[in-house]
């Protein structure tokens, strides 16, 4: 098959690789569109922690079911699914406790014998495959792995609650994919924060959300003079450090600062306003079964108009545009996806 390999930093080639092969628990699927996400550029520009070169990118895919395991009654040849990219190994004590999002011994594609969805064929546990509804494209259903990172963040991790004022700092697709969620979640006010006109139109547009050019010498003291209380729950979807010291100086004391985004360089943290405000400074990572079904509900109702936050589609031999259009941002861009078989 056909896959686009990360061969060196910054360096794309395509390649023909081996399909994967079908063990009896498992999903080959042909690959219909991937989603091109933030982790997948750093590891293209060489900073992701464990995806490392030579290596097969890509964990957001949906497409149809080609070929199923011995073993798999959940679906069948035909089927148009997507995949939850994490497979706990369901045995160790975080996993025992249910919290299989961070086990320790999860595989995810992209590292091991795990190969990721740039690739004309994906593999997939049969357990993590979710079928889609007749009516949602394929390049909707793509989304479900970013929206349940917003859903993981904002309902179990930020607990936001009705009357909520939420901030959240990064418009890229997780972050205003976020602030959806913190709008189903009741939120009374929704602000997003970006240094990016053109992506914070877009979280107006699709959750209406209060937006902030934080590139702006003024944007603080207007945050500060709408919201002179600050804010019940900062989330971090941006891996700027700054984002850290405005996160803090906007959460009013007992609020709560949720870390979504992944932060690559040390950051410098004011302990002394966390501790005399008690301020609650929590993880957020990935997602679990619940979080992915209601991703995968909320899709299949259309429950926002998601379909305008893929703002370039691109063929699979232009895997190494799509992400130096996200490296040099020198267009605008939301989210990209890889069109690999309609």
């Amino acid at each position: 098959m056909k896959a686009a390999v990360l061969v060196d930093t910054g360096t794309i080639e395509i390649r023909e690789v081996a399909t994967p092969p079908l063990g009896p628990d498992d999903v080959l699927i042909r690959n219909a569109y991937a989603g091109v996400c933030g982790s997948d550029l750093h590891a293209f520009r060489g900073k992701h922690p464990f995806r490392k070169p030579p290596v097969i990118l890509g964990h957001e895919f949906a497409g149809t079911v080609a070929a199923c395991g011995s073993a798999v009654t959940e679906c069948r040849p035909g089927d148009r699914v997507t995949v939850m990219p994490l497979v706990p190994c369901q045995t160790c004590r975080l996993c025992r406790m249910g919290r299989q999002n961070i086990c320790l011994h999860k595989s995810v594609p992209g590292v091991g014998a795990w190969p990721g969805s740039f690739a004309e064929y994906g593999i997939a546990k049969a357990s993590v495959t979710y079928r889609l509804g007749p009516a949602t494209p394929l390049q909707v259903g793509v989304l479900a792995e970013p929206l349940a990172v917003g859903i993981h963040g904002v309902f179990r991790q930020a607990r936001v609650r009705p009357d909520d004022r939420v901030l959240i700092l990064g418009a890229g697709p997780i972050g205003i994919l976020t602030a959806m969620a913190a709008r189903a979640a009741g939120a009374a006010e929704v602000a997003v924060t970006d240094i990016l006109d053109f992506n914070l139109a877009v979280a107006r547009e699709l959750c209406g959300a209060i937006t902030y050019n934080s590139g702006t010498a003024a944007w603080e003291d207007a945050v500060a003079v709408a919201f002179p209380d600050g804010f019940d729950v900062a989330i971090l979807c941006s891996g700027a450090p700054i984002t850290v010291r405005q996160a803090i100086g906007r959460t009013r004391r007992g609020g709560r600062i949720i870390v979504t985004g992944m932060f690559l360089d040390l950051v410098e943290l004011d302990l002394t306003a966390v501790n005399l405000n008690e301020l609650e400074l929590v993880g957020s990572v990935v997602y679990d079964h619940q979080d992915f079904r209601q991703a995968v509900e909320w899709i299949d109702a259309g429950r926002f108009d998601f379909q305008k936050l893929v703002t370039h589609i691109l063929p699979l031999d232009m895997a190494q545009d799509a992400l130096a259009l996200l490296s040099d941002r020198n267009e605008d861009a939301v989210k990209v996806l890889l069109e690999i078989a309609r």
